[in-house]
């Protein structure tokens, strides 16, 4: 519109010869002409009022041309848009419903039924321009795809990980792989990458996966402890994109789909064996991607980081994070906490307590209220429980320290029966708890009648089979023991061919004479 002003200028002002103005102006006789031609048919007079901008100039002089209503068919495009977000949707399909459901004598084609969408989609909304500042922001996020990996043993094969973090300033790119996503890699990932950086930026923008966020919200996410923690180390705080939200991090979404082009695609006809060899792979690609030179700006990833970003970033601390996970846990009332599978045990007097623990690759560390309660060299194996003797009471102590030899030697104080009794009730058992009962039983009696009066019972009791510590009981409780030795004394006193006289006892001359009366009688 500038140089339409020109030609009126040279025209109407300076007088100028259509050929001078074409020379003056670069444009065209033709389009000289069509300009005066316009201009007269607008209406308009030089010079042209000081209310006519530039905007309503050529709305004058290129009037839009009117569009037939009636020729123009309606379409409500906001519920083609919310159709498209349910699975499987396409734009032809929703074309061709329309169709046959479409009253209107003259359909329109599917390419305009597309650009109609596309021109109703930008009105939605519109993009902020995000301005990225050296040693502000790193953008994390893990890509679609994954890495297969063949086990060289059994030949499985297994699936890779992609860890992507890029810096907003250069674009200096990280990316490994790794088996998962979960806490442990999400957070070594991030170790690598600050190493990789030479530094920490400010602000770690990320998605809403568990091993960062706990629960997503819009305006105050619940941020996972483990990973709060990792960044309290590193002096960074953790930003969480809003969920369904990519343009919180485009930067991060662009910067996989460049890996995805430029290296994932590269090695999918290469088999790898190892997370380590596919690891060296993709390092010796992104050694490439980030020397490469960017194809509309000065320089590459590497040397923007090198001269700009890599001073702009926070210092490394002098000692690399001790990876951990942290969390709360109950206590039950057998003041175990259950993590990971297994079983830790805490003083008895804090069971139903809560705490909160802190999970090492060797240690399980318990906490109340910033107080270090009890530690736990951690076990991968599943499904063990692990207490300290000093956690028990009194009672379960006594359950848990049983030993064979312990209550042998228990028993040698009291007396050799007693320990001959409790030897022959130790060998029928096959476990420690019955052990422990029987113990008990013997010390119950042990503590009512004393040392000797169970020695007695028990040499008793070897003498005669008795080996039930309940019939011991009944044996000391009836003074059994006692009754019978004084009358195998008196049986023995008697002496042997002598019969002692008694009116209960009939003797051999009794039962001689009633055979002799059965013979006689048998032979009437």
């Amino acid at each position: 519109m500038r140089k339409i002003r020109d030609v009126f200028v040279c025209i109407f002002e300076k007088k100028f010869k259509q050929r001078a103005t074409a020379r003056c102006t670069g444009l065209s006789r033709t389009a000289i002409a069509d300009c005066l031609t316009r201009f007269a048919a607008a209406g308009l007079s030089w010079p042209l009022p000081a209310e006519i901008d530039d905007e309503e100039l050529e709305n004058l002089l290129f009037p839009a041309k009117p569009v037939s209503i009636s020729k123009r068919v309606e379409i409500d495009f906001s519920v083609v848009h919310e159709e498209l977000k349910q699975k499987g949707a396409t734009l032809s399909v929703l074309y061709d419903e329309w169709c046959m459901n479409t009253s209107a004598p003259d359909t329109i084609s599917y390419s305009q039924y597309c650009r109609r969408y596309s021109e109703f989609k930008k009105s939605l909304r519109i993009s902020l321009r995000q301005v990225y500042i050296y040693g502000e922001l790193a953008l994390v996020d893990y890509a679609g795809p994954t890495m297969p990996v063949c086990d060289p043993k059994t030949g499985e094969q297994k699936t890779a990980q992609l860890f992507i973090g890029v810096l907003g300033g250069s674009n200096y790119t990280f990316c490994e792989a790794t088996w998962s996503q979960q806490s442990q890699d999400w957070q070594a990932s991030h170790i690598r990458m600050f190493e990789f950086f030479g530094g920490v930026p400010e602000v770690v923008v990320h998605d809403n996966l568990k091993s960062a966020v706990t629960k997503a919200n819009r305006f105050v996410p619940l941020m996972n402890e483990s990973y709060v923690n990792l960044c309290r180390y590193y002096g960074t705080q953790p930003f969480a994109a809003r969920a369904y939200r990519p343009r919180d991090k485009a930067k991060a979404e662009s910067t996989v789909l460049l890996v995805e082009r430029w290296i994932m695609f590269r090695l999918r006809k290469r088999q790898f064996f190892s997370l380590s060899e596919l690891n060296a792979a993709i390092r010796d690609l992104l050694q490439k991607l980030n020397h490469k030179t960017f194809q509309k700006l000065p320089g590459s990833r590497f040397s923007r980081w090198i001269e700009n970003e890599k001073t702009a970033l926070q210092p490394l601390p002098l000692e690399s994070y001790e990876i951990a996970e942290y969390g709360k846990v109950r206590a039950g009332l057998d003041y175990c906490v259950s993590l990971d599978g297994n079983h830790y045990s805490v003083p008895n007097y804090l069971r139903t307590q809560e705490f909160d623990y802190r999970l090492t690759t060797i240690t399980v560390d318990l906490y109340r209220k910033g107080k270090l309660i009890t530690s736990h060299r951690r076990r991968f194996e599943k499904g063990g429980v692990y207490i300290h003797p000093s956690h028990r009471t009194p009672a379960h102590a006594a359950v848990a320290s049983w030993s064979y030899e312990e209550s042998l030697a228990w028993a040698a104080d009291i007396g050799p029966n007693t320990h001959t009794m409790l030897t022959a009730q130790l060998s029928r058992i096959n476990n420690d708890m019955f052990g422990y009962r029987i113990l008990a039983a013997m010390k119950s009696i042990h503590k009512k009648c004393g040392s000797q009066r169970l020695e007695e019972a028990c040499a008793y009791g070897v003498k005669n089979k008795v080996t039930n510590t309940d019939q011991i009981r009944r044996v000391i409780t009836n003074n059994l023991d006692r009754i019978l030795n004084t009358s195998d004394n008196q049986t023995e006193s008697i002496g042997i061919g002598e019969q002692a006289n008694h009116e209960n006892i009939r003797g051999a001359d009794y039962y001689q004479h009633i055979l002799n009366l059965e013979k006689e009688e048998g032979a009437l």
